[in-house]
């Protein structure tokens, strides 16, 4: 079972993000709407999850690699390649109108989760767990939501839309991403989650005005 389909998980359970005037939390979206991170049980879950692929990803040295390249650049270099690919497929005019559009929406989706994280400090899982072996570059924002996975899902997205037939692959690469981001110990699942929903978000709007 994925961390993306796993119900328990997908249970973004409310933590206060703010006090009110008489001194009472509030339970409000976060800027930009985004909803508010999962309560502490919730945390725990997912905490194990981040151990066991942490563990299982620093034990092979093929999959710790890979995890390292993805977790490091968020798969930037694929979706510059995809780009390239399709600008090729369809011509000057048309490639650079689709990946301009693609690269608006994933401008659109790291914005978004700025925003944000500007409305809750979470720690990552290797800062709560010292056990958690982190992999790739460690991360100096705050780990809700996750910004890799974000545009990832808008460049996935968009292009689906540019390059159906290769939906499935460019979809495999942002899937890919967020799970890394897991199995490096530096993000929990609903730090992808919702990335991932932020990405797609983004680039739907933004693939509208193709058509």
């Amino acid at each position: 079972m994925s961390i993306f389909t796993n119900p328990q998980l997908q249970q973004v359970l409310p933590v206060p993000t703010g006090i009110n005037r008489l001194g009472f939390p509030t339970y409000g979206p976060l800027p930009g709407g985004v909803q508010n991170p999962p309560n502490a049980f919730v945390e725990g879950v997912e905490l194990d999850e981040v151990r066991r692929k942490n563990a299982m990803a620093n034990a092979d040295p093929q999959a710790r690699a890979f995890t390292e390249q993805l977790a490091t650049s968020g798969g930037s270099r694929a979706w510059k390649d995809f780009a390239h690919q399709y600008r090729q497929q369809v011509g000057f005019l048309r490639g650079w109108l689709g990946t301009g559009l693609m690269h608006v929406a994933m401008g659109t989706a790291a914005l978004q989760t700025k925003f944000a994280k500007s409305g809750y400090d979470r720690l990552h899982p290797f800062e709560i767990d010292r056990s958690i072996r982190p992999i790739g570059a460690l991360p100096r924002d705050s780990s809700y939501p996750n910004e890799d996975t974000a545009e990832a899902y808008a460049a996935s997205t968009v292009l689906s839309q540019l390059w159906p037939a290769r939906a499935y692959e460019f979809n495999w690469w942002a899937r890919q991403t967020g799970l890394a981001k897991v199995a490096a110990g530096t993000s929990f699942p609903s730090d992808v989650q919702i990335g991932a929903r932020l990405g797609m978000a983004a680039g739907a709007r933004t693939s509208s005005l193709l058509w």
